[in-house]
């Protein structure tokens, strides 16, 4: 399809450039996988005479994901290298402090939230707060640093086990909201090296915890939580149901055929910011509005396809100021086929 030569810079999982490689060899892409930890990571991409870069930026770890972030930096802003995603869209996924002060000074719609690094400053904020509120890891997907706090003593336990104790640990193990339980265990007894391996993985991300700050989110009354995405041209969206107390990480997926007001939103956002590549989870507002709960430039899905138009899988299109829904198969191999071919004609058109 082209004669691009691109690099995949995989993260601390060895695994994790294996899609971005799948939607290569499928569209018959030479490429390689750097893997961007390790201490040669700049020779390798100095001496490859790549194209652009695919990023795959972690999302388990915070340390894994500054090393990531510093190092796109350098070829990103340093080195004036092409990346898809952007380095801005990396540079705030799976960092919720950083997200909560960009949302603010790009003056996006979003819930409040409160970002305090001194012990005496949280305290004094639970003292007048109105509850419940959200407290959430700076780091952490499908709803797994997301803790609803329902009083003040609540909070002053969180609050003191952040910055006296050994910092808020993440909930680990099988999402039950998303997978089957049953399943997972099937495949781990069949596979004892892949239960080793999550064990491991999931002993890792729960010492991990997140010490020295807090973040504090008004507590937004939802049934549902809107998910849409930008994938170049393309626009998708559905409904996450709450799962229990959360849409964040819920398998409860409703197709409907979204607003004109939520795809213009989306339009809007992803044009003011000059994003590419991303997903939004959202609330409304009550309004006839929309507020911004996270922006994931990398995400997964669980489901075949992302957007369902009269039970027809497809994509939106915005062609000549009006809306068009195509349907079609957009969202193989996890969407990452229509990624690259996103990022291919990004990069022809510049």
């Amino acid at each position: 399809m082209s004669d691009f030569k691109v690099a995949i810079l995989s993260n601390e999982d060895p695994a994790s450039g294996d899609k971005w490689a799948l939607a290569c060899r499928k569209l018959g892409i030479v490429h390689d996988i750097i893997d961007i930890t390790c201490f040669d990571w700049l020779d390798k991409i100095l001496s490859g005479k790549y194209d652009f870069f695919l990023l795959k930026p972690p999302g388990l770890f915070e340390n894994y994901k500054k090393l990531y972030d510093e190092r796109i930096y350098i070829i990103s802003k340093v080195l004036g290298f092409k990346t898809y995603p952007s380095y801005e869209e990396c540079y705030i996924y799976e960092n919720k402090k950083l997200l909560s002060d960009y949302l603010k000074a790009r003056n996006l719609p979003c819930p409040l939230t409160y970002v305090f690094y001194s012990l005496k400053e949280a305290l004094r904020f639970v003292t007048n707060a109105s509850f419940p509120i959200v407290a959430k890891t700076s780091i952490g997907g499908s709803g797994s640093g997301v803790t609803i706090i329902k009083n003040k003593r609540q909070a002053e336990k969180y609050i003191r086990k952040a910055f006296l104790s050994r910092g808020i640990r993440r909930k680990t193990g099988p999402n039950r909201a998303v997978g089957s339980p049953s399943k997972w265990l099937k495949k781990a007894i069949n596979n004892p090296a892949y239960l080793i391996s999550r064990l491991k993985l999931y002993r890792s991300i729960y010492r991990s915890g997140e010490k020295g700050y807090v973040i504090f989110q008004d507590f937004i009354p939802h049934d549902f939580e809107w998910r849409a995405v930008k994938i170049g041209d393309s626009f998708f969206a559905h409904k996450k149901i709450k799962y229990k107390e959360k849409a964040s990480g819920s398998k409860g997926i409703d197709y409907v055929n979204p607003p004109l007001s939520l795809l213009n939103f989306i339009k809007q956002i992803c044009d003011r910011s000059d994003f590419n590549f991303m997903a939004l989870d959202l609330f409304e507002d009550g309004k006839g509005g929309y507020l911004i709960n996270e922006l994931q430039t990398i995400f997964g899905h669980v489901q075949d396809y992302i957007l369902e138009v009269d039970r027809k899988p497809g994509r939106y299109l915005f062609i000549n100021g009006e809306w068009v829904f195509e349907s079609g198969d957009f969202n193989m191999n996890e969407s990452y086929d229509l990624r690259l071919e996103s990022a291919i004609k990004l990069f022809q058109s510049s």
